[in-house]
């Protein structure tokens, strides 16, 4: 489970900024805790299952995916899939002057039932100038235990990670690679844990393609091909049948006569003929399903474009819900749909915002820092700019005065 994610000097990211999935100590009225809150070992750990982050266009919201999405990669590929002295497709916070030479930042704080784990690192395009991973046990009182802590080529690393201190004094580990990800090419338990972890944590951003791969694969499978098919019926979509024909996703609808009979089964080739939701609907099936059975985190970027808001709202109901969501799975994504914007929805301590300062570095803030009436309409006090976040538009008609003064 996510318990927070740090990123800072990356991108529009110029300070620290963390977005947590802790849940407060917020007494909110309209939300069941039982349902968004669940509890995490013996520690009192109380984590919440799904965050949404607004923003005006441009200020940042996508940046906080790209963050974690580059994260996911650099962990996971850093020993394999860079060659010594290779540039890495990092990008500092370039708007100012001495952050545009400093390295960025990343950390994750993470867990499952029985340990939880803070690992980060802080790398430019060439090296990485340092890394770190703590475990506690997921008990009260419990002390965080530092497995290893690195500044370049110096290394700290506890007796416990025993793969990692014998790469280290091997000097196996290239100064564009992570510790972490050499160690779990060499099986390395924890790291290992780790990378399964990120591994079973799906993120959606940019182009469809990959995703809409994933889903289709997923036909192959009768028993999940019978599930999206039916994701697919919930949402109204008129489909009756998703089909894999000579490597040929088409969909099934039923005509009918001019008494409204139904004549025969009429097939389309589905990426040509159906809508860019209903294709987008479809490509998020697989990946929303396999998040709840498993209890893994999905993170969405602009997860309302191209679907209708009550579709949106629907899916993130399975989520916030201890009925189609028993294993706790996690849910972060980004909007502009503000109808998502209420108490009935989501807790304070749920609802994110980005905004960028005068300097063009993005501020990212939770809604629990402010001070709302239990009868408050998020939405609106959003739209009329209460929390930030929001466009400052000026006037376009000047833009099409074009007559004479």
């Amino acid at each position: 489970m996510v318990i927070q994610f740090t990123i800072g000097n990356f991108l529009s990211f110029k300070e620290q900024s963390i977005l947590s999935l802790a849940a407060s100590a917020l007494k909110e009225v309209q939300v069941p805790a039982e349902d968004i809150i669940f509890s995490v070992g013996t520690a009192g750990l109380s984590l919440m299952k799904s965050a949404v982050v607004y923003g005006a266009n441009a200020s940042g919201k996508s940046n906080f995916i790209k963050a974690f999405e580059f994260f996911k990669w650099y962990v996971i590929n850093s020993s394999k899939d860079i060659q010594a002295g290779e540039r890495v497709n990092i990008e500092s916070f370039r708007l100012n002057s001495l952050t545009a030479g400093e390295p960025s930042y990343f950390e994750a704080i993470f867990c499952d039932e029985d340990n939880q784990y803070r690992y980060g690192f802080e790398a430019d395009n060439s090296l990485v100038h340092s890394e770190w991973l703590y475990q506690k046990v997921n008990k009260k009182r419990a002390k965080e235990v530092e497995l290893f802590y690195r500044e370049k080529d110096s290394f700290d690393i506890h007796t416990k990670f025993v793969v990692g201190k014998e790469l280290a004094g091997k000097r196996m580990v290239r100064a564009n690679a992570l510790l972490l990800s050499v160690a779990a090419q060499f099986n390395d338990p924890t790291a290992v844990e780790i990378m399964k972890w990120l591994n079973d944590t799906t993120i959606i951003s940019g182009s469809n393609d990959e995703i809409w791969n994933t889903a289709t694969i997923q036909l192959d499978d009768i028993k999940m091909k019978q599930r999206i098919v039916e994701f697919s019926r919930y949402a109204d979509l008129g489909i009756e049948n998703i089909e894999k024909i000579d490597n040929t996703i088409v969909s099934t609808h039923t005509q009918y006569d001019d008494e409204g009979n139904e004549v025969k089964a009429v097939t389309f080739p589905f990426r040509k003929n159906e809508s860019e939701g209903t294709i987008k609907y479809f490509s998020l099936a697989y990946p929303i399903i396999d998040a709840l059975d498993n209890g893994k985190r999905l993170i969405i970027d602009e997860f309302d474009s191209k679907m209708h808001p009550l579709l949106t709202c629907r899916i993130i109901a399975l989520f916030n819900s201890k009925e189609t969501n028993p294993k706790n799975a996690q849910l972060i994504f980004t909007t502009h749909d503000t109808n998502l914007l209420s108490a009935n929805i989501f807790r304070r301590d749920q609802i994110w915002f980005t905004q960028k300062d005068r300097y063009g570095a993005t501020e990212l803030y939770s809604l629990a820092e402010y001070k709302v009436r239990n009868d408050a309409s998020f939405e609106k006090d959003y739209l009329s700019g209460k929390y930030g976040a929001i466009p400052i538009v000026g006037d376009l008609t000047r833009l099409f005065n074009t007559q004479e003064k």
